[in-house]
């Protein structure tokens, strides 16, 4: 298992690349980013996107779909285009199936910005399913929010005539993958399978005795035709925006917006998944399939941003990465009816034995961070 001598991403992530001196993509990208190499014309994009944007604007009604989660940055995006930009956009949220508090009162904080919004809500009971079944099958629980977060926005806005979608960042760039998908304003069916978190499994996969074709029709993408002959666009806001967290939480903080009183466990900062209760768990599986979690995709950011040291970060991640709260495993398990030994025995069937061993029912890391 080798790491990026530059970041703390190491080999085993998924559609990450390493060149001949051991640097990631992910790290490549940020020089692009910062202008460091093969620059980003950042004022040049910015002018492409309000440019873009004048062939949405007019009529009374919404001009554009903002995808919210409550979120720093979902809410950045919605005072972004409404208060710079000057559009009216139409706020959607899939909603959690963990919503914290913190959460619900970042959610109300938009009727600081002035918008309309849609809470969308699955069926509470088929929702419970699903998150077992993504449990169970692809070792991530929130497979259902992926799903939803990538596809109610685009079936809201075929059905009222709305043609522009915007979301965040673009994950590709910020935290490594294919070439040809870290220069893609698009968000689109192709991506939302490829990296949305659907972890190879489409939503018809999830039909059972349980579950019904009916019951996940929410959840089916509009068809490409659909799509197509109403003009639909999904694109990233990152595309054509220098991402900066540190300026949008000031923004949000400034309407109201709040972060978590301390990070998750198993994270390092406390404004990022504030609204997700049981995003430990999630994280803590991928720890075991990968050899990193949440608190390593933080640090990377910080030390690209010049923030902290590779050598500061590395001694704060190999204390957190991968940490996990056993009263939220307790009430997760409740939240799904399962025992514990059952939740342990799901997540033995994910760990990556090549790189973990079990001692006294604790699974250890064989590689040693660097």
């Amino acid at each position: 298992m080798n790491f990026c001598k530059n970041c703390l991403f190491p080999d085993t992530k998924p559609d990450l690349v390493f060149d001949a001196d051991g640097i990631c993509d992910s790290c490549k990208s940020a020089e692009r980013i910062h202008g460091i190499t093969n620059s980003i014309d950042w004022d040049e994009r910015k002018e492409s996107f309000t440019e873009l944007l004048q062939d949405y604007r007019g009529g009374d009604s919404y001009n554009c779909i903002v995808p919210v989660s409550g979120g720093k940055d979902s809410t950045w995006q919605v005072y972004a285009m409404k208060n710079i930009y000057g559009m009216k956009p139409l706020a959607v949220t899939f909603d959690q199936f963990d919503q914290t508090q913190i959460g619900e009162h970042n959610l109300n904080i938009l009727r600081e910005i002035g918008v309309d919004h849609i809470h969308f809500t699955l069926n509470p009971l088929v929702v419970k399913k699903l998150v077992r079944k993504g449990f169970e099958i692809v070792g991530d629980p929130y497979w259902v929010n992926h799903v939803g977060m990538f596809t109610v926005p685009f079936t809201i806005a075929a059905k009222f005539g709305i043609k522009l979608i915007v979301y965040g960042e673009n994950p590709q760039l910020e935290y490594g993958g294919p070439e040809k998908s870290r220069d893609s304003m698009i968000m689109d069916r192709r991506w939302r399978q490829e990296f949305a978190g659907m972890r190879g499994f489409r939503e018809e996969d999830m039909i059972d005795d349980e579950i019904s074709s009916a019951d996940i029709d929410a959840l089916r993408y509009p068809t490409d035709e659909e799509v197509s002959s109403k003009g639909v666009k999904g694109i990233f806001y990152g595309h054509f925006h220098k991402w900066d967290a540190m300026e949008h939480i000031q923004v949000c903080k400034d309407i109201g917006w709040k972060p978590l009183e301390e990070p998750p466990k198993g994270s390092w900062v406390d404004y990022e998944n504030c609204d997700m209760k049981f995003i430990d768990l999630r994280e803590n599986i991928k720890f075991l399939k990968y050899g990193y979690g949440r608190a390593t995709d933080q640090l990377n950011i910080a030390i690209r941003n010049r923030r902290i040291s590779r050598e500061d970060a590395l001694a704060i991640v190999r204390n957190i990465d991968g940490d996990f709260s056993t009263a939220n495993r307790k009430e997760f398990c409740d939240y799904i009816g399962i025992t514990e030994d059952y939740f342990m025995r799901v997540v033995d069937g994910f760990v990556n034995t090549d790189l973990f061993k079990k001692t006294d029912g604790i699974w250890l890391p064989k590689f040693t961070r660097n």
